[in-house]
């Protein structure tokens, strides 16, 4: 899962490469300047995702077949509803979040194009996470593998034909992701009716509206986690924009590249979450102590290669996504400023995906606050005085350690033999 992963994300390194070369400078701070919109609809639905997924695999672990029919079929409901919403909220609200953080006027309406272009598209994009959620769910994602990968390589493809050849500029960077999720959400439906039968589901409004509320209280921590990562975003994103376009672009290319690298981590995270969730709805402790040092272990030696790799080729990095050398000298400090304390973030991911599994997932809340909004957003917000655009780099890592501090101490308590009985044994009655 972890590879076609990669693959699936490897659309935003080719996407940003062909907006750079072919837009420039304008185009990636335009897609840099969206960002923080974008991530604040589709980041919160996946923390709300997760709480379907959790209760998925919990389900899956009793074999309750009848109650994880409905959990599906509200899962439906809600990735319809929240489409609707996250649609209004672009179209009515996008001007007036870029006007806020600060974005300069002439890259704030490349940004809107690339918002309004995404917002149509917003509900097959949903579906793709939603579908993706119910295998991971069901122990099963590598059924729906070959979907991701060529939904991935389509995305690449439309995004080189609209962008480059055909010249739509961010417009068509967008048009690609949205025609890319579209395809791929009527594959993974069909996919999702051979094997499961899903079109064949029923269950009563009542149940599935008890189910949506259940499977969002589990969600909703990780909700509101993304939401101040968002508005860390927000605020971020502002301390950046004085610096211009170039530092846009930089930070741009910066996040989408964090993006992929992380992927990795994020992918053990989820498997971990429903690992422990089934073993914990089955009552076996000694399978989820096992698997969480395994996970943790293998986490290490991941790290390890990726900065590796990263740090080793930092110097041709900015070089692959843009001719300007303003933005690729400030592409080149983010990673040899932040990727040597990468590891601090793989723990955080790792451990955060133990902690949801057992559903603590007000604990990865806590987490996030600590070390985004306490720790990295106002030492940005300082540093950035002093060191300009090298501050806010350097807040990176500052949150990362904090966090992680905070984290590795909640897993230690966790991990203790009394805390796993108590929380397996509750599930499984």
């Amino acid at each position: 899962m972890t590879l076609v992963n990669l693959v699936q994300q490897s659309y935003l390194i080719a996407d940003s490469v062909i907006v750079g070369r072919y837009v420039g400078v304008s185009g990636l701070a335009a897609v840099g300047g969206a960002q923080p919109v974008y991530y604040l609809v589709s980041s919160v639905f996946l923390g709300l995702l997760n709480g379907f997924t959790i209760r998925i695999a919990t389900l899956t672990g009793r074999e309750e077949d009848g109650t994880r029919q409905a959990v599906i079929l509200a899962l439906a409901a809600f990735v319809l509803i929240w489409s609707v919403l996250c649609i209004a909220l672009i179209a009515l609200g996008a001007d007036a979040m870029l006007t806020a953080i600060g974005i300069p006027e002439a890259t704030a309406a490349g940004s809107i194009v690339y918002l309004h272009t995404l917002g149509i598209g917003l509900l097959p994009i949903f579906c793709q996470g939603a579908l993706t959620a119910v295998f991971r769910g069901m122990g099963r994602p590598r059924l729906i593998m070959p979907v991701l990968a060529g939904s991935s390589v389509l995305n690449i493809a439309l995004a080189w034909l609209l962008v480059g050849a055909c010249g739509l500029g961010v417009r068509g960077a967008a048009l690609g992701t949205v025609g890319a999720s579209a395809l791929s959400s009527f594959a993974g439906a069909a996919l999702a009716m051979h094997h499961y039968a899903i079109h064949r589901y029923r269950a009563s409004w009542a149940s599935c509206v008890t189910q949506m509320k259940g499977s969002l209280r589990l969600g909703y921590p990780m909700g509101i986690q993304f939401v101040f990562l968002a508005l860390g975003n927000f605020v971020l994103t502002s301390l950046v924009a004085p610096f211009g376009a170039v530092a846009l672009a930089a930070i741009s290319i910066a996040a989408r590249l964090e993006t992929v690298t992380s992927r990795v981590f994020l992918d053990l995270s989820g498997a971990v979450t429903v690992l422990v969730a089934q073993r914990r709805g089955a009552g076996e402790v000694t399978e989820i102590r096992r698997a969480v040092r395994l996970s943790l272990l293998c986490s290490i030696w991941a790290t390890f290669a990726v900065m590796s790799i990263v740090i080793a080729l930092h110097a041709d990095i900015g070089a692959l996504f843009t001719r300007s050398t303003a933005v690729a000298a400030i592409l080149d400090r983010y990673i040899v400023i932040t990727y040597p304390f990468f590891p601090l973030f793989t723990l955080m991911a790792v451990a955060h995906g133990f902690l949801n599994g057992l559903g603590r997932t007000t604990v990865p809340l806590l987490c996030t606050i600590v070390s985004y909004v306490v720790a990295r957003v106002p030492s940005a917000a300082l540093l950035s005085r002093h060191w300009g655009i090298d501050g806010v780099i350097w807040a990176v890592d500052i949150g990362w350690f904090v966090g992680a501090t905070f984290t590795a101490w909640v897993v230690a308590l966790q991990l203790r033999e009394r805390r796993l009985y108590e929380w397996t044994k509750g599930a499984a009655a």
